[in-house]
């Protein structure tokens, strides 16, 4: 199914009847990442899923959208399309956008739920740049100079798998939205909200978790020992027994 919001289409999938429940998914994802967990709510719940503009079906987005912009998207979306409060689960960046929506348009959610949320960025040095600092100054003038190109190769040729290089029509919106800290914005949050993590999570680290278990007041938190960032992807039906429990409470 599709919908159009700000002159743009949007996809979007319906499973199930009972309340309704959205599932946004993360970056580089599509409405089929969370298909399975969806499949195993719409026993008891109406299961929405979209594809975020840009991935899957839906068109892209516009080039200055950062999180507040997906956000202002899925509020109209839960307006139109489910026409009441919804039960949210974000993964990732579908958890930094539910972050934000629950901070800045608290009543169109009830609850929250959270898996291996981004709501900020690590301060990494990247590898290129760390080989670059043990070179001495005098003999890498030419190397320094070529670092932009040498840092491309590197992202190119050896991290294959790199969000930047992988969806280079969303490189505008990327820079901007790894920029963003929405570390303020979960202390707004007072919403009941389930925190989800793998423990081994390199890309979303699991002190993380706990950070938004201290900011967010009415939070649970639950860190599944030996699982990576693709907790929900992987582990759906452990996911919503977890989800399933939260929301009998």
């Amino acid at each position: 199914m599709y919908i159009q919001i700000h002159n743009r289409k949007i996809h979007y999938k319906k499973i199930g009847s009972g309340k309704p429940i959205l599932f946004v998914h993360g970056w580089g994802g599509t409405i089929y990442s969370l298909h399975k967990l969806a499949c195993l709510a719409s026993k008891k719940y109406t299961s929405y899923l979209i594809d975020l503009p840009g991935f899957g079906k839906s068109d892209n987005p516009p080039e200055h959208w950062g999180v507040e912009g997906y956000a202002e998207l899925i509020k109209i979306f839960i307006e139109k399309v489910i026409s009441s409060k919804t039960h949210y689960v974000g993964h990732s960046f579908g958890g930094e956008i539910g972050i934000y929506l629950a901070a800045h348009f608290p009543n169109n959610i009830c609850t929250l739920t959270l898996c291996n949320s981004s709501f900020k960025r690590q301060n990494k040095v990247s590898k290129v740049a760390q080989m670059l600092k043990w070179i001495p100054k005098e003999k890498n003038i030419l190397i320094r100079m070529m670092y932009p190109y040498i840092k491309k190769l590197y992202y190119t040729i050896i991290k294959k798998q790199s969000d930047l290089i992988k969806y280079p029509h969303l490189e505008k919106n990327f820079r901007k939205i790894v920029t963003q800290d929405l570390t303020s914005d979960t202390n707004k949050i007072h919403h009941p909200t389930l925190i989800l993590w793998g423990e081994l999570d390199t890309y979303t680290p699991v002190i993380w978790a706990y950070e938004l278990e201290k900011n967010i007041s009415k939070s649970i938190l639950h860190v599944f020992p030996e699982v990576g960032h693709n907790l929900p992807i992987r582990y759906p039906e452990r996911v919503w027994q977890k989800i399933n429990d939260f929301l009998l409470c």
